[in-house]
């Protein structure tokens, strides 16, 4: 199975709109002495299914001669080897979390494999630099740098939304912060949205490498799809309003936040993205509300500032919009400024 066909048929449009369309983040702003190291502790796996097929995707050393992957690649194999330094080496024993497509593989003779150093995904922010790293196609190991785009919390967790470009094979490979540090592993992305692509949280890994059972023989897995593969029903709430989305079913949006916003009472996302459908449907006032309801929960949102400003600013509310200048201009300086010159206020 390659991640192309793993990909769940859904498009997702911008969340953030205008809000994000200055953050530019580039291969140059890498330090290469700090991740040519990372490099070498990114490897290519290679499933061998039961009808002498292959799937080829990435893992990342997270302990020496263990290695995290995404399951959906190694779901049907019934041999697991891992391509380093040209040569292959057997894959001896795997831990599997289907629901999270989280996998940990076991290759003792790997073990001078240097670890990654792990971050927290927690501590991110919309607009932070990353690094996805992985083996695109199936072939050399490819680095694409982009931003956060959305922090969607999930499990316990939080799944990375991000403008870091990854294709099939890539599938498991590692998500880095600019300073080095694993934060996700590279997962899923949304048909139709090139620029969005979706990673699991490094907090499900620290939470597998803290299990006790032992690890299994390599064979098939049982079906069980992973929590974004799941019937549209069952979907996590941000996919579900990424479909509406797509479709432009903007009432739909407003009555799926209502069930969302009492489902995640403590979660600002809802609220932010009913403030997007209620503005489409020039309801501003009440998208006003939407975002500050969004902010009130979650004070760091930038995006959310910037657009509580731009529908506070079609209302006429100048002084409103001050203040929310002058909260942007403790989270995202460049925001703030295109906030200034969107509503003609004065620094």
């Amino acid at each position: 199975m390659t991640i192309a066909r793993a990909l769940p048929c859904l498009a997702l449009l911008t969340l953030f709109g205008s809000a994000q369309a200055h953050a530019q983040v580039s291969s140059q702003d890498l330090d290469r002495a700090l991740f040519n190291p990372i490099l070498a502790s990114i490897v290519k796996i290679e499933a061998v299914t039961e009808a002498g097929g292959y799937s080829l995707g990435s893992a990342v050393a997270v302990k020496p001669g263990l290695f995290v992957s995404s399951c959906h690649v190694t779901a049907k194999a019934v041999s697991i080897s891992i391509q380093y330094q040209g040569l292959r080496w057997a894959v001896t024993g795997q831990r599997a979390n289907l629901e999270r497509d989280l996998c940990l593989l076991e290759a003792p003779r790997l073990s001078d494999v240097v670890p990654v150093q792990r971050g927290r995904s927690s501590d991110l922010r919309v607009g932070d630099g990353l690094a996805a790293i992985g083996y695109t196609f199936g072939a050399g190991l490819a680095t694409q740098v982009g931003t956060v785009r959305a922090l969607h919390p999930v499990g316990g967790g939080t799944v990375i939304q991000s403008a870091t470009y990854f294709n099939s094979g890539a599938s498991g490979g590692g998500l880095f912060t600019l300073d080095g540090r694993l934060v996700g592993i590279l997962t899923f992305r949304l048909k139709g949205a090139e620029a969005y692509y979706f990673s699991i949280p490094v907090d499900w890994i620290d939470a597998e490498l803290a299990r006790t059972d032992g690890f299994q023989p390599i064979a098939p897995l049982a079906a069980t799809p992973p929590f974004w593969a799941q019937p549209p029903e069952r979907l996590p709430f941000f996919m579900r309003a990424a479909t509406l989305q797509a479709r432009n079913q903007w009432p739909e949006v407003v009555s799926l936040t209502e069930t969302w916003t009492q489902a995640e009472a403590d979660n600002a996302e809802p609220w932010f993205i009913r403030g997007q459908a209620l503005v489409k449907l020039d309801q501003r006032s009440a998208a006003v509300d939407a975002y500050e309801h969004a902010v009130a929960l979650n004070p760091r949102l930038a995006p959310a500032w910037f657009q509580l400003g731009e529908a506070q600013f079609q209302l006429g509310k100048l002084d409103a919009v001050r203040r929310s200048v002058k909260q942007l201009e403790a989270l995202d300086p460049e925001l703030a400024a295109d906030l200034r010159l969107r509503s003609s206020i004065q620094p």
